[in-house]
């Protein structure tokens, strides 16, 4: 089996961290496992306090052995809380001062469908208006009526007077000619 060079240096490193490990310089810190019978703990305890030089660590133990809780936040370390939180007071209703309702508003004549796209005057003859609703084209003299919807009521002013006939509201449409 050929091993890479990667291999080599991955297995030689990996040896020394564990010599080091097994037999590098002990910590003077560290806690050592007890290597005689357990001693209780309170004798245990006695005999840290005891000694002229207390480690560390047992120091620490020590320190944190001896502490206390007040009552009040000893209590409410496991207390039962509640998270509901009431939904709000629904609103106040309005003050009735006039039940009637409102009137609804006047209806009004939808905005023209038609578009002026000429007029053409014979001699001799009333003017002929041509008007475009979509793809459809009139040719309108005044007095007719498109669609049995809009009136051509008369032409003054280069305006031309329409009439919605369900609502019996006029409209004009500009013609950009005055007359």
């Amino acid at each position: 089996m050929k091993l890479t060079k990667r291999v080599k240096w991955l297995i030689g490193t990996a040896a020394l961290v564990g010599a080091w490990v097994a037999f590098g310089p002990k910590d003077p810190a560290a806690v050592e496992p007890a290597r005689g019978a357990a001693m209780p703990a309170a004798r245990a305890a006695h005999v840290v306090a005891g000694s002229a030089k207390p480690a560390p660590v047992a120091h620490s133990l020590l320190a944190l052995a001896h502490r206390v809780a007040e009552q009040t936040a000893a209590g409410s370390l496991f207390a039962v809380h509640a998270w509901y939180v009431p939904p709000p007071a629904p609103p106040a209703p309005p003050a009735a001062a006039d039940s009637t309702p409102p009137a609804p508003p006047q209806p009004t004549a939808p905005p023209l469908p038609y578009q002026l796209l000429g007029s053409y005057t014979p001699q001799g003859e009333p003017t002929v208006f041509f008007l475009r609703n979509g793809e459809r084209v009139y040719d309108v003299h005044v007095g007719d009526t498109l669609d049995n919807t809009y009136s051509i009521d008369s032409f003054r002013n280069g305006q031309l007077v329409l009439t919605y006939k369900p609502l019996r509201i006029q409209q004009q449409l500009s013609t950009g000619v005055g007359q």
